[in-house]
């Protein structure tokens, strides 16, 4: 599997009425891969693959996010909801903010959502007024908050039984 094919295997899981544009910019460098909206509001994804993990849990994932897309998402972070969504194999890892920051092995593995969890994440920012109001006010850095935001527990509290 390779980047595309990460983010086709992620669009096979949204809901249908996710607006979904997968961005192909050759002019302007650094603009994300994707963009999503619903009734709530606009999300931007850039996407990262990476093959498969280090073998140490200590040593940190190299991924191939330039300095040039860091820029546009922090800049456009400000004004609303982006993410840099890292991807191994059939899980990924929700990067809110701080997105130069390393992630080591150990991080990925105890952090890392499933392709299905990533989908219904976006479709929680996206359709959910207090979702998305929240993640915008979310300033901390923090990667687990997006993850939170994809978990089972979180998608109960938002959307009880």
């Amino acid at each position: 599997m390779n980047e595309h094919g990460f983010i086709r295997s992620i669009h096979n899981y949204l809901n249908p009425s996710i607006y979904k544009w997968k961005i192909h910019d050759t002019y302007t460098g650094g603009v994300p891969d994707c963009m999503y909206a619903g009734p709530a509001g606009v999300l931007f994804v850039e996407y990262k693959y990476v093959d498969k993990l280090p073998k140490r849990v200590n040593t940190m994932i190299r991924h191939s996010l330039s300095p040039l897309q860091c820029a546009w998402l922090e800049r456009m972070q400000q004004s609303t909801p982006v993410a840099l969504i890292l991807g191994v194999k059939d899980t990924a890892l929700i990067i809110s903010s701080d997105f130069s920051t390393n992630i080591s092995k150990m991080t990925y593995i105890e952090e890392s959502v499933s392709r299905q969890e990533v989908a219904k994440w976006i479709y929680n920012l996206t359709h959910d007024g207090v979702t998305y109001e929240k993640f915008r006010a979310d300033t901390t850095g923090c990667v687990k908050s997006a993850q939170n935001l994809a978990t089972k527990e979180s998608r109960n509290a938002i959307y009880p039984d």
